[in-house]
This record gives structure tokens, C-alpha cells and sequence, in this order.
């Protein structure tokens, strides 16, 4: 079976549900957010009579818990533009980079609003945004509810089939109460259909939200089989629920859940008092550390089971624009289906060049070099950049000025993962296209604008944009791309991260670990010279952590989580502007370094808002004169 037809399986398995499915399971959200729709009797048992009908639910299960981060629909953006990631220009003309889906221009500008959070479920919502995102993690978790209540009423299914079918269920649960968790911190916890006076769920601790989490997880893992057939990849597997129980672990151990000196005590993040039980643990633990890494060592060592490896068999740099010939991180992210992928959601991979599909927007919101005509410019800050390595292990600093901004690039000698991930002006791109140019015309007239010069609000020049998930290789195609909801090299970067703060320092699995993932793209292995105690280990893992996971939107919450959020976001970001300069016939590519923005971080937004509307029904403070509001808001 080719990738191509796998695909497409695929995407009718995950997206194609009944107007039935869609009318039940769209349920309202917060104090009506899972309360049983009119009629719901009867369709229930309709949909769930055969294992044919059923199928319809469990896919929905699968559409409203399992999220893709790439972005669909008109003006949406990547989730990576919250961080130092990315900056989008976006002004008057510009208004298509506002991100909706995440409200970037009121997020970056320190004036996010309780109407208008950066939670990302707002893109999940079919209706254009009308329903709110807490709701809408809601009707996910409604919906695994009501698959686990009643699959068991289908006739033509054997037990083996239902007990399956409810362990996924359990993940999708775990999976969405995971999903509030990493933006509110404790929200109710729903273990079943609510309805009548039963909706009034306030939130539950940290511990409570963790520990239901980790205890679905167990549940699923103890069902779910090691690996599935070819036509059922991008279902749940036993690994996949021991996965998420590894990342909760691993936040619930982190600084702003498990603070062992509480930097955030007395801010606009705290209460100082028994409400901060919703916010972070009641006392420090450093056994969390140790939960959290054995929860990363369990994935590591049941991934052969699962058939998942690490990924070593391209060249360690990328030498063509062909599968065989890009190296190997650059092949992780762009190979469906790829041995270190342990779960990926198949939405939308492979968008038709329509405007009748509204996945067509990805072709035009992730980058504007993937089709070299309209669409939004991923630029990416120099202070970003600098996080990168050269390739001895070094640190840098990006020049102000030069003469040819290619040469310079490639004299940096950086760690290839960065020229695996960010495009630059004068980078060979591939045989058809040439070599890029972002620059400005040249002074004189002489040499036009670059293809890549301008967005909306008119020439730019801005000369590094990510092209992680663009399409570059074997023509330019689209349809090899899935987004990795878990990849085992997180797991690897998890445990050395755990194994350090538990242990006090690193141990020789927490340098070895680490090091298979420099390994693998050629880097030299970091060692105790390098990193000899505690401190200096966390900053190296949290700095490789940030670089192989790029652009996968793990840098929001780990900045989170690690209580830096306030320091990397708090600045001002710069970016590289090129313009042409004709010399004796050759075109070159001076550059100088200018302000993007002055990024704002206010501490409240270590914990998202809930919506006024949610805020006003007086439930998610349990009735205890306060109303559930994150502090700061």
C-alpha cells in the first residue's frame, strides 16, 4: 500500500463522520458542557447498535481529542508564534497573521483578555470559533465518555473489540483533561456523561488532575495492543497511553506545578493561599522527578515492542531534496509514518490545491517559501537562533552586519538540525525553485525584489523563515506530513531532564540519552566537562530539549513549566533583513539586523483565563465565595 493511499484511508477514518455523529456529539460547553442534547436516548442507541455505526463515534472521539497543530483555517497560525520561535509581521494590510486561533496580537503585546485566550481548541470548533475552547476540550472528553458508556451495547462486536475500543477512550479522555491541564492547571474533572443538576463540576487540584490522568493512562495501557495493522495507524497503542502518562509526570514535576523555591510566590500567579491547590502541588517533592522518570524509562524500554526506534538511517546532514538524501531529523518530520513516530494525527495531511478544501490553508500559513507565491512569513528571531550550536558544541553570536549573508550562514557551521529546519536568503532550496531570496532590491534599481521579499504590508526583506512541515522534498509534495503527537526522541530528552533533578546532577544515562539524539545529527557528545553539576546539565538538556523539538509545540509549555517564560518572552526579539547588492554581475546578500518586536509576558500568563461567560455561572469555584478565576485575572 503506497503512503498516498494509506493517506487517504486515513483521513476518511479520522474526519468522514455522519451528520447523526455530528448532531449528538456536539454538546454544549462548561456548566452545560457535557449535558445530554435533546433526543439523545434514542440516537445513542441508534449509533451504537452496530460496529459499523459505532466506528462513526469512535472516529469523532478521535477528531475532538487527538489535535493536529497545523494551521487550517484562514489566518490561523502555528502555536510555536506564542513563543520566541516565531514573529509574524502583521499590521494593517497584514491582518491575515492576527492568528485567531491563538490571538497572537493581543497575546505578544501582554494584553491577552478572558474573552479571547490563546487556547488552541478555539480552531477545533467546526462553527467558526462560536463556541468557547474550554467548551470545546469538553465535547471531546463528552464524547470518550459516551463511547466508554456504550460500546458496549453494540451486538455484533466481540468483548476483545470493546474492551479495546474503551481503553482508546480512556487515552482520548486522558488526553483532553491533559489538553485544559497544560493551559488552566486544575479544571473539572469529568469521568462520565453529565446532565441536570449533576453539571456543576468545580475545578480539582493539580493532584487530583494529575492523578486521574496518569490512572486513565495505566487503564488504556493495560488493554491497548503493542502495535496495530497498517489501516488503523494513528489509533491509540499501549504505547501511546504511556506516553501521555510520561509527559504529565514530567510536568507535574516541574517548577510551576512542584516548585522547590516558589519563584512565582507573591506574583500575579499565585494566591497565597489554599486555592493555589488548583495551581501547583502544596509541598515540593522530589520524588515527582523520579515518578517522571521512570514513566520516560517505561517508554523507552516497551518502544522495540511497539516497533519504535530512533531514527538513524539517512545521513546525518541533508545533501538533496529527495527522501534518501536528507538527513535524519529533517526525514523524522517529514516521513509519514516513520519508525520514531509513537502516535501522529492524520488530519488534514494532504490538503487538495482547492479553495473548496479548507485545508488548503496550511499550504499558505505555515511558510511563504512552500509555495513561493502568497502566503505568511515564518520569520525566525535571532535570539532563537542562537540557541543552535555550531557544530563543535560552541555557542555564537549572530553578526550585525555582513556582506553575504549565505556565506556567513554556511561559514557558522551550525548543528544541522538547524539547516534541517530553517531556511535562509541565498539557501539552495531545490532544483527547480533555485536558491531562495528574501532580500530587498537593491539600491540602484538593478536587481528586483526577492520572490520571498514581501508580505501583506508590503516589502520586508526578512531572511530566515521555518521550513519544518513545508514541503521541500520529492517535488514539493504535501502528502508525507502527519503531526507527531508523541516521538520517542521526547522521551529520551524527558528522562535525562528527569534523571538530573532527581539525582541532583546528571548520571551516565542522563548524558547517554541525550547524547543518541546529538548522535544521530552529528554533534559531539556533551560530557561532564562540559556539564559537571546540576545546574549546568539543566540549562544544556533544556536547550536541547528546545532544539529537537522545534517547531512541535512543546516550547510553550516547556518555557512554562521551567518558570522561564517570563525571562524569553520578555524581550525584545530581532530579526536579519537582506537587500541585493550587484557586484561586477554577481548578486550578493547584505545584511543587517533589525527590531521585530518587544515581547510582553505579564506572570498571570503562566495560567490561561477562563472565559467571563464560564467565570459569571459560579461553579468553577465551587460555590465557596470565588468564582474558579486564574489569579491575575
Amino acid at each position: 500500500m503506497t503512503n498516498q493511499t494509506l493517506m487517504n484511508r486515513l483521513i476518511t477514518l479520522f474526519i468522514s463522520t455522519a451528520t447523526l455523529i455530528l448532531i449528538l456529539f456536539n454538546g454544549g460547553c462548561s456548566e452545560d458542557f457535557l449535558a445530554k442534547p435533546a433526543g439523545g436516548d434514542v440516537t445513542v442507541d441508534t449509533i451504537f447498535g452496530t460496529k459499523n455505526q459505532a466506528q462513526y463515534a469512535v472516529s469523532q472521539m478521535y477528531n475532538t481529542c487527538i489535535y493536529s497543530y497545523f494551521p487550517y483555517g484562514a489566518g490561523e497560525l502555528r502555536p510555536d508564534a506564542l513563543t520566541d520561535e516565531l514573529y509574524f509581521l502583521y499590521g494593517v494590510q497584514d491582518n491575515w497573521s492576527g492568528g485567531p486561533n491563538i490571538q497572537l496580537h493581543t497575546y505578544v503585546s501582554g494584553n491577552m483578555s478572558t474573552e479571547k485566550p490563546c487556547d488552541w481548541a478555539y480552531r477545533q470548533d467546526g462553527s467558526s470559533g462560536s463556541t468557547p475552547a474550554f467548551g470545546i476540550h469538553y465535547k471531546g472528553i463528552r464524547q470518550a465518555n459516551l463511547v466508554i458508556e456504550n460500546i458496549r451495547k453494540v451486538v455484533d462486536a466481540d468483548a476483545t473489540w470493546k474492551n479495546d475500543v474503551i481503553a482508546q477512550a480512556l487515552f482520548c479522555r486522558a488526553m483532553q483533561h491533559f489538553e485544559l491541564f497544560r493551559y488552566y492547571g486544575g479544571i473539572p474533572i469529568v469521568n462520565h456523561t453529565l446532565g441536570g443538576s449533576d453539571v456543576n463540576r468545580p475545578r480539582n487540584s493539580v493532584q487530583s488532575v494529575v492523578d486521574s490522568i496518569v490512572s486513565w493512562c495505566d487503564k488504556a495501557a493495560a488493554v491497548l495492543p503493542d502495535i496495530r495493522p497498517t489501516a488503523e495507524y494513528g489509533k491509540a497503542t499501549k504505547l501511546s497511553a504511556m506516553a501521555l502518562k510520561a509527559r504529565i509526570l514530567l510536568y507535574a514535576a516541574s517548577p510551576l506545578y512542584n516548585p522547590q523555591t516558589d519563584v512565582l510566590a507573591g506574583t500575579d500567579a499565585r494566591f497565597g493561599d489554599g486555592r493555589d491547590s488548583v495551581l501547583r502541588y502544596p509541598t515540593y517533592s522530589k520524588d515527582r522527578w523520579k515518578l517522571a522518570a521512570d514513566a520516560a524509562k517505561a517508554v523507552i524500554d516497551a518502544a522495540p515492542a511497539g516497533g519504535i526506534a530512533l531514527y538513524t538511517s539517512n545521513p546525518k546532514v541533508s545533501t538533496g531534496e529527495t527522501s534518501a538524501t536528507i538527513g535524519n531529523y529533517e526525514y523524522v518530520w517529514n516521513t509519514y509514518g516513520n519508525s520514531e513516530i509513537i502516535l501522529s494525527q492524520n488530519q488534514g495531511v494532504a490538503p487538495t490545491n482547492s479553495w473548496g478544501d479548507g485545508n488548503i490553508w496550511i499550504l499558505y500559513t505555515m511558510s511563504k517559501v512552500g509555495l513561493f507565491s502568497w502566503g505568511i512569513k515564518n520569520n525566525v528571531p535571532i535570539e532563537f537562533m542562537q540557541l543552535y550550536e555550531k557544530n563543535d558544541g560552541t555557542k555564537w553570536t549572530f553578526q550585525s552586519t555582513g556582506s553575504d549573508l549565505p556565506v556567513y550562514v554556511q561559514s557558522l557551521n551550525l548543528d544541522p538540525r538547524f539547516y534541517q529546519t530553517i531556511s535562509y536568503d541565498g539557501m539552495q532550496w531545490t532544483a527547480s525553485r533555485g536558491k531562495l531570496d528574501y532580500y530587498l532590491k537593491s539600491a540602484d534599481g538593478t536587481v528586483a525584489e526577492g520572490r520571498l521579499c514581501s508580505s501583506d504590508a508590503g516589502p520586508n526583506g526578512y531572511a530566515f523563515e521555518t521550513y519544518k512541515y513545508v514541503p521541500r522534498i520529492d517535488g514539493a509534495t504535501q502528502n508525507h506530513f502527519t503531526w507527531p503527537v508523541f516521538r520517542l526522541a521526547e522521551f529520551y530528552l524527558s528522562y535525562a531532564e528527569a534523571l538530573n533533578e532527581f539525582n541532583g546532577g546528571p548520571t551516565t544515562d542522563a548524558f547517554f540519552y541525550m547524547n543518541e539524539l546529538r548522535k544521530r545529527v552529528g554533534m559531539p557528545d556533551k560530557t561532564t566537562t562540559d556539564c559537571p553539576d546540576q545546574a549546568t546539565f539543566r540549562n544544556t538538556i533544556q536547550n536541547e530539549r528546545t532544539i529537537e523539538l522545534a517547531y512541535e509545540n512543546h516550547r510553550y509549555n516547556d518555557l512554562l513549566r521551567w518558570v522561564k517564560a517570563d525571562q524569553a518572552l520578555n524581550q525584545t526579539l530581532h530579526g536579519v533583513q537582506t537587500q541585493a547588492l550587484k557586484v561586477s554581475g554577481v548578486v550578493t546578500r547584505p545584511w543587517k539586523t533589525v527590531t521585530f518586536i518587544q515581547r510582553v509576558f505579564p506572570k498571570k500568563y503562566y495560567y490561561v483565563p477562563f472565559m467571563n461567560a464560564e467565570i459569571a455561572k459560579n461553579y468553577l469555584g465551587g460555590g465557596k465565595g470565588w468564582k474558579g478565576q486564574n489569579p491575575g485575572w
